[in-house]
């Protein structure tokens, strides 16, 4: 019995290394490689031009400025530049931190001399300049990034002699301000020189419209406005009219009488008597003499 069952036991033997072989190359070819402990192919990644260091808005790149960042295929951003003399001698549009990516809209169309004025102004939108004063710029306190509200006073039609101010632009972004020295007439006749304020606000067509109408016809005054604060607020202006009439009086009162005091028990004149240690007190009218009223013992 056990001569045969020895054959058996060894074909048995013979069929588990077979089997076990074929496992192992059956796992190494899932992996992709038949050595066993090699880690499978990595997915090939691709370099993308990004920023070496933070970037200024306004700033003409260099090769310096820029360098080669591995990314996955899908973890890169659309547009994302690869090629370094695609952006050298670009300007940026704005500010770009360090190892972001270099896409298109963050650079000057190509030709462009820098990043001026006309970079920060959005699409569909304009830049005006109007000229001011410290008080129309709140003592200097407008700066560039504030937002404020156009006041202008113009002239009544048909009414020469009446005027009205009247919130004509709400919310404006400031670009700019300056200071100009530029010649006057002064107040004796003579030329001089004096300081200009400019304004440069970022408006609508339409709303550059209405702003250069003001800043020909009309006085203009700017109110700054609180970062944050959007609402729109319609107004119907103010006349000489209407600002009394939100001022009136209040209703005049009656005026209050006043209550009379009743007259002392002791008005009129009297007479203090002392004789020795008693002291007598006698109260006096028009008429006469009326009795004593009191008697007491004076103080020793």
């Amino acid at each position: 019995m056990k001569s045969k069952a020895i054959p058996h036991m060894i074909l048995a033997v013979i069929l588990a290394l077979v089997a076990g072989v074929l496992t192992i190359r059956w796992l190494g070819s899932v992996r992709g490689t038949g050595e066993p402990g090699k880690p499978a192919a990595e997915t090939k990644k691709i370099e993308v031009l990004v920023a070496a260091r933070p970037l200024a808005k306004g700033a003409r790149l260099d090769t310096t400025m820029v360098r080669l960042k591995p990314y996955d295929p899908e973890a890169a951003p659309l547009g994302a530049m690869r090629d370094a003399s695609e952006v050298v001698g670009r300007v940026t549009a704005r500010e770009i931190s360090q190892d972001d990516p270099i896409t298109p809209d963050k650079l000057l169309p190509k030709g462009a001399a820098g990043g001026g004025l006309d970079a920060s102004v959005e699409p569909g939108k304009r830049a005006l300049t109007v000229k001011g004063t410290k008080v129309m710029g709140s003592g200097g306190l407008i700066t560039p990034g504030c937002r404020v509200d156009v006041l202008s006073t113009y002239n009544q039609p048909g009414k020469a002699d009446e005027k009205v101010t009247k919130v004509i632009l709400e919310n404006i972004p400031v670009l700019t301000t300056g200071t100009e020295r530029e010649v006057r007439v002064g107040q004796d006749g003579r030329e001089e020189l004096a300081n200009t304020d400019f304004f440069t606000l970022m408006v609508t067509p339409e709303e550059a419209e209405r702003l250069a109408l003001a800043s020909d016809l009309g006085n203009m005054h700017l109110a700054l406005r609180k970062p944050g604060d959007d609402d729109v607020v319609a107004t119907a202006g103010a006349d000489v009219a209407r600002s009394l009439d939100a001022y009136a009086l209040a209703p005049t009162l009656p005026p209050a009488v006043a209550e009379s005091e009743p007259a002392p028990a002791d008005a009129g004149y009297s007479v203090e008597i002392i004789r020795g240690t008693e002291r007598e007190r006698i109260k006096l009218d028009s008429l006469g003499v009326m009795p004593a009223e009191e008697k007491k013992h004076a103080n020793p």
